[in-house]
C-alpha cells in the first residue's frame, strides 16, 4: 500500500488529456497534467515507459493521486515526519507565523530543509521531549536564535580545530560546511546539518558533535525525522537513547515553548 508523502519511482503505462496514469510497484497511480513539469515547462511531455519520481499527494483515492513536481515531492519530505510528531507531540496554540524566510536563508548563505521550515512555524524555538532545543531564527536570545549560533558555532569549531582536535571524517571535503540547528542544554551536544553544495537542503543529514569530548556521530535522517524519533523512543543515536533514565516520561511527549521557558516578555522578532 502507498501512503501520504512517500516518494516512489513510477512507469507510465496510459498518456490521456488530462494526466497519466502510472505503475507504482503494482499500484496504480494517477499525475494529473498540472502535477507534471511539462505543464509548467518547457519539460517532455509524459509518454508511455517514461520513468518518473514522484510524491503520494493522497492515498485514499482510487487511483493514487500523485505528483512530479519538484515542490510537492519537496513538500512531502516535509510532511513525512513533520506531521506525525505534531501529532505525537503536540504544537503550541500559537507560534509567530510572519518569519522573512528569504531574508534568514540570505544572512546563513543557503536554503534551508522545508521540514525545518514547517517546524519552526509550527512549533517556534523551543524544548522536546525535555532536553532537545531546537533552535529558531530571531530569537531575542542569541544562545537559542539560528543565525546566531551558525555564526558562534562556526568560530568555536575553527578554533578546536586550529588548536589541534580532528575534523570528522565528513568534513574533510572542503566543500561541507555545518549549520546548527538544536542542541541538548544539559550535555551541550549540538546537532548540526551536514551541508553540502551538491545536495539539496532537503537530503541534509544529521551530524552531532559532544558536549563535553571531541566525538562526533552521522545520523543519516532529516532534522525532524531525528525529532520525531528521540520523542517516540526509537532513535538510533547513542547520545538519546537513555532518556528514560532523565527525562519524566510525562514530558517525553511534550514541547515546551520558548516563550514559557525565556519569560513572557518573550516574543519573535521579524527579520
Amino acid at each position: 500500500m502507498l501512503a501520504d508523502h512517500q516518494e516512489c519511482d513510477a512507469i507510465v503505462t496510459a498518456v490521456a488529456s488530462v494526466g497519466t496514469i502510472v505503475d507504482v510497484d503494482g499500484h496504480e497511480g494517477f499525475v494529473d497534467q498540472a502535477k507534471h513539469p511539462s505543464w509548467w515547462s518547457d519539460a517532455p511531455r509524459p509518454a508511455v515507459g517514461d520513468r518518473m519520481h514522484v510524491a503520494v499527494l493522497d492515498a485514499s483515492r482510487t487511483p493514487t493521486r500523485l505528483s512530479a513536481l519538484p515542490d510537492d515531492i519537496r513538500m512531502a519530505r516535509a510532511l513525512r515526519y513533520t506531521e506525525p510528531l505534531e501529532q505525537l507531540c503536540p504544537p503550541p496554540p500559537a507560534v509567530a507565523k510572519d518569519l522573512e524566510w528569504a531574508a534568514v536563508e540570505t544572512a546563513l548563505g543557503t536554503a534551508l530543509p522545508a521540514d525545518y521550515k514547517r517546524l519552526v512555524q509550527a512549533y517556534g524555538g523551543g524544548l522536546f521531549a525535555g532536553t532537545l532545543w531546537m533552535l529558531e531564527p530571531g530569537c531575542p536570545n542569541a544562545s537559542y536564535d539560528l543565525i546566531a549560533q551558525a555564526a558562534e558555532r562556526e568560530e568555536i569549531l575553527q578554533e578546536l580545530w586550529e588548536a589541534g582536535e580532528d575534523r570528522p571524517p565528513e568534513l574533510l571535503d572542503r566543500d561541507v560546511r555545518l549549520i546548527p540547528w538544536g542542541f541538548d542544554e544539559g550535555s551541550g551536544h549540538f546537532l548540526y546539518w551536514l551541508v553540502q553544495s551538491d545536495v539539496e537542503p532537503e537530503e541534509w543529514t544529521v551530524i552531532l558533535n559532544e558536549g563535553r569530548g571531541p566525538l562526533w556521530e552521522t545520523t543519516p535522517v532529516s532534522c525532524s525525522r531525528f525529532l520525531l524519533d528521540v520523542v517516540a523512543g526509537t532513535t538510533t543515536s547513542f547520545y538519546f537513547t537513555d532518556l528514560d533514565d532523565i527525562v519524566d516520561p510525562d514530558h517525553r511527549t511534550r514541547f515546551v515553548p520558548n516563550a514559557e521557558i525565556l519569560g513572557r516578555g518573550y516574543g519573535l522578532t521579524r527579520l
